[in-house]
């Protein structure tokens, strides 16, 4: 079970429209993504960049999408800076919907 986000649950996520999303949990899309559970290429983990400074700022270095669970054999995905323009953040975790009874309440 995430540690976050119960199994089952029904989740809201904004729509990524730019920004730091370090150290956020997200809902992220990418070609080498293989979920084992759903065979999916879209999976929500928590977001983490390495970054390096340059002569024009700072680009990333790699990103980890590590997995808030309680079950061991969910690995960090690590992201190579040579596959990083196919990754795409496509929302930010903002609550679980919690079904009780006919209405759905908001947690985060």
């Amino acid at each position: 079970m995430n540690r976050i986000i119960p199994n089952g649950s029904i989740c809201l996520f904004k729509k990524y429209t730019g920004g730091s999303r370090d150290g956020s949990i997200v809902l992220v899309e990418h070609t080498s993504i293989q979920d084992p559970d759903f065979g999916s290429g879209y999976t929500v983990k928590e977001y983490r960049s390495k970054k390096k400074a340059d002569k024009d700022g700072w680009t990333h270095q790699s990103i980890t999408l590590k997995p808030l669970s309680d079950k061991p054999g969910y690995a960090e995905i690590e992201i190579a800076d040579d596959e990083l323009s196919v990754l795409k953040v496509v929302g930010i975790f903002e609550c679980v919907l919690v079904d009780k009874g006919q209405s759905l309440i908001y947690r985060a």
